[in-house]
């Protein structure tokens, strides 16, 4: 293995030496591993702590999206459509019209606040705003002038 010049003494001083620097060098690995965790530990508290803030922002808009849309479908039930548009002397084809312009014109207003609800919300809206619709179609369509 070593030449017999090396003395015993300087075979163990190698040898300690060697481990030594295996032990520095795994000691530095084990560091380096450690400090990717704690990155990756501080990456994820950054991460639950950014969803608490998106949250904090997002959340009212939701509960302000709901809130628009109970009152669109409040201001569009045919009671107080009908008491909103309706002048007395009014023309049935005027007032069919003015109906449905208003209508729409609630729903366009509070389109954007799709945005913040689920779909099944918004999809139920939609199909409220299209059931209205055709219900003063059809009820136009049955009244004689």
């Amino acid at each position: 293995m070593y030449p017999k010049s090396y003395p015993i003494n300087a075979i163990i001083v190698y040898s300690l030496k060697g481990a030594g620097l295996l032990m520095i060098v795994v000691a530095v690995m084990m560091l380096m591993r450690l400090s990717k965790m704690k990155d990756a530990e501080l990456h994820n508290g950054n991460k639950m702590e950014l969803k608490v803030q998106a949250l904090k922002i997002i959340m009212p808009l939701k509960v302000q999206a709901y809130e628009r849309f109970l009152l669109y479908l409040e201001r569009v039930q045919l009671p107080q459509l009908v008491k909103r548009v309706y002048v007395p002397g009014m023309e049935k084809g005027t007032f069919h019209l003015q109906l449905l312009q208003n209508v729409r014109e609630e729903f366009e207003h509070n389109l954007a606040q799709q945005l913040y609800v689920a779909n099944s919300t918004w999809n139920a809206v939609v199909n409220a705003k299209e059931e209205l619709v055709n219900q003063i179609n059809t009820t136009f369509g049955q009244l004689k002038d």
